[in-house]
């Protein structure tokens, strides 16, 4: 991403600009080429760029960017440790429901990210078992059974909870 492109995508995140000023003046049609979007979160995961990770996200975010053509990338996103993201690739691979999320969506509700340590509502690996309930094919249910057979109790809860759910 160039430094034209960063500065947009700031002034889109403090609402300086508005969504439209922001697809007017944006070097691409992401709409439309969401391909772009994709190349440059690929580029950031390979750089190990956690601000151009944030930056990229919000704008798949606020422009419903996100496809399965995004689900490599995320998934292997989802188990790196040196970025903040966790939750929101969860979310994005909740909404996606592809079962090829699957082993890295349990590999991340089992894993203990440094920076998570305050949050022990455990809501990233929550949001990975809602992630594995919605996509609900048998291997899914699976690694939610071995979830609800975890020593912490909210994660137990909410396995069985999202198995229940789907029955």
């Amino acid at each position: 991403m160039t430094n034209a492109e960063k500065k947009l995508i700031e002034e889109l995140m403090s609402d300086t600009i508005t969504k439209m000023e922001f697809r007017n003046r944006f070097p691409v049609d992401i709409q439309q080429n969401s391909d772009y979007i994709l190349s440059n979160l690929e580029k950031a995961f390979n750089d190990k760029n956690a601000d151009d990770i944030e930056d990229i996200l919000f704008v798949g975010f606020s422009f419903s960017l996100f496809s399965n053509k995004f689900v490599n990338v995320l998934c292997d996103l989802i188990i790196e440790e040196w970025h903040y993201k966790h939750e929101d690739i969860a979310m994005i691979l909740q909404e996606l429901k592809d079962p090829q999320s699957i082993d890295n969506l349990y590999k991340t509700a089992l894993s203990k990210y440094e920076y998570l340590d305050y949050d022990d509502s455990c809501a990233l690996a929550v949001k990975c078992i809602w992630a594995l309930g919605d996509i609900n094919t048998d291997y899914a249910r699976e690694k939610l059974k071995l979830l609800a057979t975890s020593d912490n109790s909210i994660i137990k809860e909410n396995a069985v909870r999202q198995l229940n759910r789907n029955h």
